[in-house]
């Protein structure tokens, strides 16, 4: 299997049997959402009306309560004297007549509104006041009971439903008293009831349209929000399956390469016996280069084998991170002598380059980072026919504990294109393949040291011109195992 597997037709039907299923469970979910939202959100309009009502009616009391005290306060300055009725049939307070007395402020109340008038006794007196719908409540006679608790009590009553001149009110009655102590006249001042209603009516339909519009909106938000929702997670579970296909074939993949590893390793090391025997037997120079050749090509295939190997590890994820105590000077030791046999062939000037101040005792995953610097150093000679081949080792100090160890590896090879080396570390297959034609490999190896990298927590780069080589660089953190440096143990 390759790195586009497809699902079989069983695997597919499995696959979208379980969309299905989650779709559904998602649906539910969804309306399971939905359900308490909305009750929600109609029993707080239903809380947030009853409460605009109560507020208004609050505030109708208010005014009511103000305007029957105003209107109290305008008759008791008509002189001095209690109200009595003389005579003529009309109501004095000392000398000033008082019927009549809201004509001159009768205009001004009914534009908001209000009703206001007196009583004197139980029957309503003044005649020059008429109310909204043009009824004359002249006449109208006081409620009995509400009159015996003004009298008895003597305190302000408001009324949620009053009945005068045939029509129902809100209202305030205020009762004052003349000098022997009795209710000589009652203050009202009112509002018709059905116009009251049809006010807080008309504030609650006004609320709850804008608390409905609100719920919609949100039901809507909440709607998009989990169908966007539901798409992630199906979209997230599609590829998490197809990848886990993936990972399954690359195991094949890499189960298969084991196998055929084991297989190539006898006869590979049946060859580097045979090829130490030659070499042991005849001195010649010309012997010598041959076998060196053969030791190269041998060395290639292993390193092409482990790479195919590697690869199909990553791939199936089934690399893991290991801590060794190592030491640096031991580690590039390796890694230069593996590359040995291609430099001595070639006749490269090769030289490593430390700081010497850098500490040689670390802990890391050696294994990882001898592969990273094996890969780079590999393809520094495959790519450099004359000249030199370069590594310095530097360091940065992180934390008394910690440091950056920086690998540089530079040649003098035939180089990569600027628009090239950026997909050096992307894609399988070797960039410029048809100015290497000659050069063999599988072009693994720098994908694998750009994964190992990443694994690592480190970073790799590369600078390069065609015809004047390469500079290769990665860095890696290391934790420091004690101060003795390199330049101290070489």
């Amino acid at each position: 299997m390759d790195g586009n597997t497809k699902l079989t037709p069983q695997e597919t039907i499995e696959v979208g049997k379980e969309f299905k299923s989650m779709r559904s469970m998602f649906l539910r979910i969804i309306v399971i959402a939905l359900i308490p939202l909305v009750v929600m959100g109609v029993s707080f309009c239903i809380f947030a009306n009853i409460r605009i009502k109560s507020i208004l009616e609050d505030e109708i009391k208010k005014e009511l309560r103000s305007a029957a005290f105003a209107l109290g306060r305008n008759y008791s300055l008509i002189g001095d004297g209690d109200y009595v009725k003389k005579e003529d049939g009309l109501i004095y307070k000392g000398d000033n007549k008082a019927s009549g007395r809201l004509a001159t402020m009768g205009d001004e109340l009914l534009k908001n509104g209000l009703v206001c008038t007196f009583f004197f006794g139980d029957t309503r007196i003044d005649t020059t006041v008429y109310d909204e719908s043009g009824t004359n409540m002249a006449g109208t006679k006081l409620n009995a009971e509400v009159y015996r608790r003004l009298y008895e009590t003597g305190e302000a009553i408001f009324c949620e439903s009053m009945d005068l001149g045939g029509n129902n009110y809100y209202g305030y009655y205020i009762p004052y008293r003349n000098s022997n102590g009795e209710v000589a006249v009652i203050f009202f001042a009112g509002k018709l009831k059905n116009e009251v209603m049809a006010s807080v009516w008309d504030a609650t339909v006004s609320t709850l349209w804008i608390w409905l519009s609100i719920l919609v909106i949100g039901i809507v938000i909440l709607l998009f929000c989990t169908i966007y929702m539901v798409g992630y997670l199906f979209k997230h579970f599609k590829n998490e399956e197809i990848e886990s296909v993936k990972k399954l074939a690359a195991k094949e993949q890499m189960d298969f390469m084991t196998l055929v590893y084991r297989e190539v390793r006898d006869s590979v090391d049946t060859i580097t016996v045979l090829s130490d025997k030659i070499l042991s037997e005849d001195h010649s120079q010309q012997t010598r280069e041959k076998v060196l050749g053969i030791n190269e090509a041998i060395n290639s295939m292993m390193t092409s084998f482990n790479s195919i190997q590697d690869y199909s590890k990553l791939e199936a994820g089934d690399t893991e991170l290991s801590v060794d105590e190592y030491e640096l000077t031991a580690l590039v030791d390796g890694c230069c002598k593996k590359a040995g046999p291609g430099i001595e062939r070639k006749g490269l000037e090769f030289k490593v380059n430390y700081d010497d101040s850098i500490p040689n005792y670390l802990k890391g995953d050696f294994g990882k980072i001898r592969q990273i610097l094996d890969n780079l150093l590999e393809n520094a000679v495959k790519y450099t026919h004359e000249g030199r081949v370069g590594l310095d080792i530097t360091y940065r100090t992180i934390t008394p504990d910690k440091i950056d160890v920086t690998f540089t590896i530079s040649d003098t090879g035939i180089g990569i294109r600027k628009e090239d080396a950026e997909k050096l570390f992307l894609s399988i297959g070797k960039v410029g393949q048809s100015k290497n034609i000659s050069i063999k490999g599988t072009g693994l190896g720098l994908l694998i040291c750009k994964r190992l990298v990443n694994i690592l927590d480190g970073r790799i780069s590369v600078e390069s011109e065609i015809g004047k080589g390469s500079v290769f660089k990665f860095t890696i953190p290391q934790d420091v195992l004690n101060s003795k440096t390199v330049g101290e143990c070489r």
